[in-house]
């Protein structure tokens, strides 16, 4: 039997040892303070003032800008960076905050200027055997006024805290006053306001026959016109931005701290009329009309896309009636809670709508807008992410 023949067993082919590479040796610097030479493989060093980086921290989110829906007035927080539904009501409570702080600041600070301007008015409020509001003593005005017009910086700084910016938005849709707008709706507020006192006091004439009647002031005093005079002055200052910060907070703060969270413009303007109304110390028929004025004016502030056309009405308004007050027209030189009857609730249904006829003709006249679309930074979603772009790989083919 034939074998086949062996083959001796071969040796492993030997294969020499891979050796590390070998790094040339570090070269001491030539003179103190020089940097060491970079080494091959090794990590560039941290440039001075550049962020450390670890490897845990993500990647920076990418970032989208979109558009807002068409916002409305009252809708305006909704195009505010970072919107959450608590912020407005956080908005609404520093606001609060910062009106009693700063209230109470003007408090100290009157107390010496009514003590040496008109002791018995400081004494009096104490007890309660002087008005509160009295043109006859015209530091009353001086503080009154005074202590409302600080509502404005109290809106604007509670906005800046919490990010509500730009602050401007709490006048218009454009993110400022139209200055043009409120030249032409004051205009028209003048004449609204003369056809509701017009309106008004004929009306009260028809209930109350002895109104031209009635002496300057009915309470056995002697009317000071000097004080009359001073208290006109600061009925002309003041006013302005006194009726202007009432309309930053009613038909401004209110309106959008309720409209970021109800689309429907009704609650935004019919909730804070009846607030309105309730600020004021009058009878029923004072009640009825300063109610139908806030909502008149809040409903304008909606329709209009800003507060211009509430302001100049607010303004003229309080402008013709506290100077009444100071001539002591219709014997009253106070605000007391028996001002207001049938008439001037006739006085204002003429008078506001005469003035809602002209501002709307202003408005669609000069092509103001009503609404506005803010760009957001909103973070881009997975499923939005386009993947990078990737070679196929084919499979091996086999004969």
């Amino acid at each position: 039997m034939t074998s086949s023949p062996e083959f001796p067993p071969q040796p492993p082919s030997a294969q020499p040892p891979v050796q590390p590479p070998v790094q040339p040796p570090v070269q001491p610097p030539a003179h103190p303070g020089a940097e060491l030479p970079a080494q091959p493989g090794a990590e560039p060093p941290a440039q001075p003032g550049a962020p450390a980086t670890w490897a845990w921290v993500g990647q920076p989110q990418p970032m989208q800008t979109v558009e807002t829906e068409p916002l409305e007035y009252h809708r305006l927080y909704r195009g505010v960076q970072g919107y959450k539904w608590w912020k407005p009501l956080l908005v609404l409570l520093l606001a609060a905050v910062f009106y009693l702080l700063m209230s109470i600041v003007l408090g100290v600070l009157f107390i010496p200027i009514m003590m040496a301007w008109d002791p018995g008015y400081a004494t009096g409020i104490m007890d309660g055997s002087v008005e509160i509001l009295d043109t006859q003593r015209p530091v009353s005005l001086l503080v009154n006024l005074t202590s409302i017009i600080v509502m404005i910086p109290s809106v604007i700084l509670a906005m800046l805290v919490m990010g509500f910016r730009p602050t401007s938005r709490v006048w218009s849709v454009a993110l400022r006053i139209r200055w043009g707008l409120l030249g032409r709706v004051t205009v028209a507020a003048v004449l609204g306001v003369i056809a509701m006192n017009v309106a008004g006091i004929a009306a009260e004439f028809l209930f109350d026959p002895t109104l031209f009647s009635t002496p300057a002031v009915d309470n056995g005093a002697e009317f000071d016109s000097s004080a009359a005079l001073v208290s006109l002055l600061l009925v002309l200052i003041l006013v302005p931005f006194q009726a202007t910060a009432e309309e930053v907070v009613f038909r401004g703060l209110f309106m959008q701290v309720l409209g970021s969270w109800l689309k429907n413009p009704w609650f935004a303007i019919l909730i804070p009329s009846v607030g309105f109304a309730l600020a004021h110390i009058y009878n029923i028929w004072g009640l009825l009309a300063v109610g139908l004025m806030g909502a008149v004016a809040a409903w304008l502030t909606w329709r209009t896309g800003g507060l211009e056309a509430a302001i100049a009405i607010h303004v003229i308004n309080n402008l013709v009636a506290f100077g009444f007050m100071s001539a002591g027209f219709g014997g009253q030189t106070a605000q007391t809670e028996d001002a207001g009857g049938p008439g001037s609730v006739i006085g204002e249904i003429v008078g506001l709508g005469l003035f809602i006829w002209l501002v709307m003709r202003i408005f669609r006249k000069h092509g103001y807008g009503r609404s506005r679309i803010d760009l957001l930074q909103v973070p881009v979603l997975p499923q939005q992410m386009v993947p990078e772009t990737q070679t196929p790989v084919e499979a091996p083919k086999h004969d």
